[in-house]
């Protein structure tokens, strides 16, 4: 028997009846090689797996190596899952950007919420924002001959020296040529402006969008996100959060930009985060106006596509619950300027009684609002006066797929310490109404989803 003696890439899961399974492959064995090679990410191995003969070289849990020989489709896929994508390793962010959210953390929180990634892979991957900075020629040349797209970069500004210093860098920092390069090669990119007052707002930025429309259609789409700041910001930069008035004033100026591009390329090209629109109290833009959401995982969007669900499944709406509840819905400060025209047309169901809880976010500072970073210790606090109360939460409060939030507690113990009952929802309407009627005891019928008006 031939035992294990090299290191090989962890599979983390087995779909039952695939190709891997039948072959009695299991969580915990080791993939030493595809056809005689070992991959070195998820990319390349569905690369090498996309042949009709595949060799899969395994080292089993207890240190037997054997050989599979597998006939299949083209493209089909085997059924392995891994623990990570990077099969080499995470290639990690050099920069020092002067917004980094990482930077503003406290201490003593998981691990993997200080690993700073800047890896083509997971862009192409996951759509994780990438600044190009660290890669080698030979990422470059794989990038184009491989065709990956789409990628997601962040830019920030076009100019080389600003650029370089909102990087943290002691040098210019240009990117049009990287990205006139892979327009060139057909790969599509969507990029990422993290807005910083009185550094790439005004002019710097209507330049940078000027500059990048220049590579449109592969340059997608630009989304505008806000700088996030923390009350843990030391011995950084100095940075301020933009304004009410100067939201209205971007909000006005970038509106101009995207007729002018919906006039010339037929879609609005540059999209603002769903944050400037709730700081000014200005109504999100119309559903044709985002282009199908090309950045919805950007924060842009959520919004409107929130209420354009609502308007699909309003005229089903129950006009009684079978059981009488008291719910409350706990949300961040954004989160309830969102859902209360929502809640306000939900309470008109007889027998139920929904009631907003606006939650601040103490743990990062009261300049954070979103939702996503609202932490346990946020929630156990803003529950004190409900105690035993039923509380509808959103899931993007969590760690994806746990039930952990960001600063390490779990639902149960935020249930202990409040003594509140937590319903997960996902961040939808027609999760969050199909919730309320099941714990009202009647089952909600879904509205026909064809239909694609404005909202």
């Amino acid at each position: 028997m031939k035992l294990c003696k090299q290191d090989g890439i962890l599979i983390d899961r087995v779909i039952p009846g695939s190709p891997a399974a039948e072959l009695g492959l299991q969580r915990g064995d080791l993939l030493l090689s595809v056809n005689g090679i070992r991959p070195k990410d998820l990319i390349a191995y569905r690369y090498l797996t996309a042949e009709e003969q595949v060799t899969l070289k395994v080292c089993e849990k207890g240190g037997r190596v054997v050989s599979h020989k597998i006939i299949k489709g083209c493209d089909a896929d085997l059924g392995i899952v891994f623990q990570d994508d990077c099969f080499d390793g995470i290639r990690h962010c050099r920069n020092k950007c002067v917004f980094c959210f990482v930077d503003q953390m406290p201490t003593g929180l998981r691990p993997t919420l200080y690993e700073k990634d800047d890896d083509y892979r997971l862009s192409f991957l996951h759509g994780n924002f990438i600044t190009l900075t660290n890669l080698k020629e030979s990422d470059i040349a794989r990038i184009l001959s491989m065709k990956l797209s789409p990628l997601y970069i962040s830019v920030h500004a076009t100019s080389p020296l600003l650029r370089g210093r909102m990087l943290g860098l002691k040098k210019a920092a240009p990117v049009l040529d990287l990205i006139s390069l892979f327009a060139s090669a057909g790969i599509t990119m969507h990029i990422q402006v993290v807005l910083c007052p009185d550094w790439n707002d005004r002019d710097v930025l209507e330049q940078t969008v000027c500059q990048l429309a220049a590579f449109w259609p592969q340059v997608a789409s630009v989304g505008v996100v806000p700088v996030g700041l923390t009350k843990y910001r030391r011995h950084l930069p100095k940075l301020r959060s933009i304004t009410r008035s100067e939201c209205s004033n971007l909000i006005d100026r970038v509106s101009g930009w995207q007729k002018y591009y919906r006039r010339v390329n037929g879609v609005s090209f540059v999209y603002l985060a769903d944050e400037f629109y709730l700081k000014a109290g200005l109504p999100f833009p119309l559903l044709d106006e985002y282009d199908g959401f090309p950045q919805l995982e950007n924060g842009i969007g959520l919004g409107r596509l929130f209420y354009e669900d609502f308007r699909r499944i309003r005229s089903r709406l129950p006009k009684k619950l079978r059981v009488k509840r008291q719910l409350f819905l706990a949300t961040s400060h954004s989160g309830a300027q969102v859902l209360s025209p929502v809640v306000h047309r939900l309470n008109f169901i007889k027998n139920l009684k929904l009631k907003m809880l606006s939650i601040s976010n103490t743990f990062f500072g009261p300049r954070i609002t979103v939702t996503g970073l609202l932490t346990g210790r946020d929630l156990t606090r803003g529950l004190k006066g409900v105690r035993g109360e039923e509380v509808l939460i959103p899931r993007i409060m969590l760690r994806q797929d746990t039930p952990i939030f960001l600063d390490g507690l779990t639902v149960n113990e935020v249930e202990e310490r409040s003594g509140c009952c937590l319903y997960l929802v996902e961040p939808n309407s027609t999760a969050l109404v199909e919730t309320i009627c099941m714990l009202g005891g009647i089952t909600f019928e879904k509205a026909d989803c064809s239909s694609s008006g404005k909202a």
